[in-house]
């Protein structure tokens, strides 16, 4: 796995059109995957593992994909929670990113230790209490992600 780095990938900076991408609530043993993204946008934040989809792939396949390569972490796609748009604009208001991302509940074969990849600075086992606390300051797009995966969870656990 490469090291992470701010540099921004070839295509995805002040694209003509929205990328499509991928991002997981990765859940074992009570606890959620999160990531510190190592590149822009967000460098720097806690972010749910993710990112584009490459040419031929599902999104599932890029779910589990993406969580491999930026945590090491082997993880089963059970169903599609939703999908979001995220774009940031740039100081003079002109798009500098857009993603359509397609989030997806995923769950871990094991409780192992993440180990870094790709554009993940960090990555940990967040507890669910924790995860909504100011200390990951995810968002409110992203936290309402993670809540309806806790739902869907509830659901199949029973």
């Amino acid at each position: 796995m490469t090291a992470p780095s701010d540099e921004v990938r070839t295509g995805r900076e002040y694209p003509r059109t929205p990328i499509a991408g991928v991002a997981a609530v990765v859940l074992c043993e009570g606890d959620i995957l999160l990531i510190r993204r190592g590149r822009a946008p967000m460098l720097g934040a806690w972010s749910l593992p993710g990112g584009a989809l490459e040419l031929g792939e599902t999104s599932a396949e890029g779910a589990v994909r993406e969580v491999l390569e930026e945590t090491g972490i082997r993880v089963r796609p059970i169903d599609v929670i939703t999908s979001i748009d995220r774009i940031h604009r740039d100081a003079t208001g002109r798009v500098q990113f857009h993603y359509v991302l397609v989030e997806w509940l995923c769950i871990a074969g094991e409780h192992t230790t993440p180990i870094c990849g790709d554009d993940a600075a960090e990555a940990a086992w967040v507890s669910r209490q924790d995860v909504f606390s100011a200390a990951y300051d995810l968002g409110t797009a992203t936290l309402s992600v993670i809540q309806k995966a806790l739902i869907m969870a509830e659901t199949i656990e029973r």
